[in-house]
């Protein structure tokens, strides 16, 4: 082998040394890029991941107690009619006096959260002793039994002065006996 093709063949040698060098150089960054594109990402699946338990932890209590107090289906013609029945006749034993009652029509929500429940809505227009109002819409007023005032609109009575007149509106929601969930 003569001079000139031993240096050729260094060059060549060395050429192809610092190729593979650029190559393996080139694959490397990449992969580096890459395993940290993978990183972030699974820090970021993380981070979401502990959001999600943060928030499924902080409701949970409201799940279960959900799940306990739950009403029975009901029909949904009857509901707006023992609600009513119930205010009225919570209305006499505080010593109310019941001047008008009417049934709502059903508001349709349309919104997922609340699907699985229907409203049923009554109003109730009463006069009575200030102490005796308030008695009454505490009583009515119950979360716990799906049931909240509401509306209300309090007025002094034109004739006497110990009495005010009140107008309510009582909302009770219900899961209706052909909910399907």
């Amino acid at each position: 082998m003569s001079e000139r093709e031993r240096k050729l063949l260094l060059l060549f040698g060395v050429a192809g040394v610092i190729l593979l060098s650029l190559w393996g150089y080139k694959s490397y960054e990449n992969k580096r890029v890459q395993i940290g594109i993978d990183r972030k990402a699974a820090e970021t699946a993380l981070l979401e991941g502990q959001m999600f338990l943060a928030s499924r932890d902080s409701i949970m209590d409201e799940i279960e107690w959900l799940a306990e107090h739950e009403p029975e289906p009901q029909a949904s013609e009857l509901v707006p009619t023992k609600l009513q029945s119930l205010a009225s006749s919570e209305a006499t034993n505080s010593g109310m006096t019941v001047k008008k009652m009417d049934i709502l029509p059903d508001r349709m929500i349309e919104s997922a959260e609340v699907r699985r429940y229907k409203v049923a809505q009554v109003k109730f227009t009463v006069t009575g002793e200030e102490r005796n109002l308030y008695a009454w819409l505490d009583r009515m007023h119950s979360p716990n039994d799906f049931r909240v005032i509401s509306e209300i609109t309090l007025s002094p009575n034109r004739d006497d002065d110990s009495k005010i007149d009140c107008i309510v509106t009582f909302d009770q929601w219900f899961v209706p006996v052909n909910s399907n969930l």
